[in-house]
């Protein structure tokens, strides 16, 4: 059987940044990426706040039936696909995604560990920890150059969206983590060395 990592914590908490270092650290053969934002529903699906806005920052969002379906079907040695999600970037087209089984599947996102049954599928289970502060300065830097948001949209998201979502839904997360890494300073190096070595051993022993 595959060894299947999850990955949650707040917004801008460093879960992408830590699927990037990984990544670059493991044969790409031998390990499956996964990021739970391709699979947020279309946005005529989405709920939307009193003021008319879409909130992407509620387990509704995310389409968990097909992300489940797709796990189980991963963990049965079949490949899957799903459309790539572009965070809305007009001009920008997204590409169909394919997921092959690999001895080390890693999967990472925001409500990850919300349901219950897809929180089960993982053998190891890790919560990406930063203070707010450090949050939303990495939030609004990445929003502002990524994605072209302004300012004031950015604040206001984060303050009426981002930041309740993360006290009510994915704080509580973490009771079920089997590893917390604190992400507070964006030096993840010590964390990341442990990490890499654990999985090249899982790699090494064989456990497809």
């Amino acid at each position: 059987m595959p060894y299947w990592v999850g990955i949650t914590g707040g917004s801008a908490s460093g879960k992408t940044y830590l699927l990037e270092l990984l990544a670059k650290s493991l044969p790409p053969q031998q390990v499956t990426f996964i990021s739970t934002d391709h699979y947020y529903k279309d946005l005529s699906l989405q709920v939307r706040d009193p003021d008319g806005r879409i909130n992407f920052d509620r387990p509704e969002a995310i389409d968990h039936e097909k992300l489940y379906a797709d796990l189980l079907l991963l963990r049965e040695g079949k490949s899957v696909q799903q459309r790539e999600y572009t965070f809305n970037r007009p001009g920008v087209e997204p590409r169909l995604l394919t997921f092959h089984p690999a001895p080390v599947v890693i999967v990472e996102g925001l409500f990850l560990f919300y349901w219950a049954p897809i929180r089960e599928l993982f053998d190891l289970r890790i919560f990406m920890e930063a203070e707010e502060p450090y949050r939303f300065i990495r939030r609004l830097q990445r929003d502002q150059t990524e994605r072209g948001y302004s300012a004031d949209t950015i604040i206001h998201q984060y303050l009426t969206q981002v930041l309740p979502a993360y006290k009510q839904y994915i704080e509580p997360l973490k009771q079920y983590a089997h590893i917390v890494v604190q992400n507070h300073y964006g030096d993840l190096m010590p964390a990341l060395r442990v990490l890499i070595g654990y999985l090249k051993e899982v790699v090494h022993r064989g456990t497809v």
